[in-house]
């Protein structure tokens, strides 16, 4: 009897085991930023084919739950609440708004998964009275943050402004705690560099109730007379911003924004010609990883990706089925080891968690970040040189 009631309790410690592994996902699949919460989907659901392909988690093939944040504090909350408490996931990953990662960081500590998050850059290093996500999660042992920081997105930023050789910057922020702590960062790194900034305006992005209309904005640039316009915003202030700077016949020598994506198809509009921005992940980068990734995308959505999101969730995915797998378990102790010293693939090239200013669990860095521009409706990278598949343009 005793070796009887021994075989059933390993049995079913066997069958725990053997349960799926359930990743859950929050990104805003509608709403203002639909396009970069698609992208991300598109990515985690190409990297679960491979990893299942591949014998999946411990075994078993994994399985993600993508919960829809609209880029909205309250959908968000009510989200993530859902994951831990009807869906009982381990793991959450996704992650996109400085916003909403702002408003989730209680309810991330009252539950405390292991937490891998690709978006939220916002930080306060360099910014007095300011903490941003670095400051409230960087020392949890349970929050990986994959994403560069808004300082590490300036660093490389600013790195571009100064190789183009301009002497004046008109500067134009979404006035969240997505753009507003990044201009004050991105104001005094340029001037730093010997540039002027000739004005720093805020505006209200169309992501939170903005109406669209920068003309006033953009008028106000347009007076000081930059070299450069440099714009932080988001996806759904692309064509507004873009069209209305066309409009008003503003025309500096370089148009540079740096929103998280942009707009599918937004190549052939008339007013993106030399327009230029920041971005993480391009088809064209001529790496052997870049190429594979985007052939498999491309094979499995008909479509190659636009939004670097893809290629973060890609890498964020497999950056967990490999821990885990490493791990040989779902215990979070020996998940977060195997992420602190594992080297995963993506395809950016491979990469690993390390120190950023504050965090010991920080992925990528500045060094992830192109410069493209749309040049006759294509997007040619032309920062940094190395990587360059055509020469900067300017628009006069």
């Amino acid at each position: 009897m005793k070796k009887l009631l021994t075989l059933t309790a390993a049995l079913l410690l066997a069958l725990a085991y053997a349960q799926p592994v359930k990743i859950g996902i929050l990104s805003p699949l509608t709403g203002g930023a639909a396009g970069t919460g698609q992208a991300q989907k598109a990515g985690f659901e190409l990297a679960l084919e491979e990893i299942n392909a591949a014998g999946g988690v411990l075994g078993e093939p994994l399985e993600i739950i993508i919960e829809d944040t609209q880029a909205t504090p309250a959908v968000a909350l009510a989200a993530f609440e859902k994951l831990m408490t009807e869906d009982e996931v381990e793991f959450i990953g996704g992650g996109f708004s400085s916003g909403v990662t702002l408003a989730l960081v209680e309810s991330f500590r009252t539950f405390q998964p292991l937490v891998t998050w690709i978006g939220g850059a916002v930080s306060g290093v360099g910014i007095d009275g300011f903490d941003g996500i670095e400051e409230l999660l960087g020392n949890e042992p349970w929050f990986f943050h994959i994403h560069p920081w808004d300082y590490q997105n300036t660093a490389a930023a600013n790195a571009f402004i100064a190789s183009t050789g301009v002497e004046t910057v008109g500067l134009l922020h979404e006035d969240s705690a997505f753009g507003g702590p990044g201009a004050a960062t991105s104001e005094a790194v340029i001037e730093s560099q010997g540039i002027d900034v000739t004005l720093r305006e805020a505006f209200k992005s169309t992501l939170f109730g903005g109406a669209g209309d920068f003309r006033a904005t953009i008028s106000k640039a347009a007076a000081t007379n930059p070299d450069m316009l440099y714009w932080i915003g988001y996806d759904s202030d692309v064509l507004p911003m873009t069209s209305q700077v066309r409009e008003l016949n503003f025309t500096p020598q370089y148009i540079f924004g740096t929103p998280p994506g942009w707009p599918t198809d937004f190549a052939a509009a008339p007013e993106a010609e030399c327009v230029a921005g920041l971005i993480g992940f391009l088809p064209n980068l001529p790496t052997a990883e870049a190429q594979a990734f985007t052939e498999a995308y491309t094979a499995m959505h008909g479509s190659e990706p636009d939004n670097y999101m893809a290629a973060l969730a890609y890498a964020q995915l497999w950056a967990y089925a490999d821990a885990i797998n490493t791990a040989g378990t779902t215990e979070q102790d020996a998940v977060i080891a195997a992420l602190e010293n594992g080297s995963f693939r993506s395809p950016m090239g491979e990469w690993s968690f390390g120190s950023s200013e504050i965090t010991s669990r920080q992925g990528f860095d500045e060094s992830m970040w192109l410069v493209f521009q749309y040049q006759d409706g294509k997007r040619e990278i032309v920062y940094p040189p190395e990587k360059a598949t055509a020469p900067l343009r300017s628009c006069r």
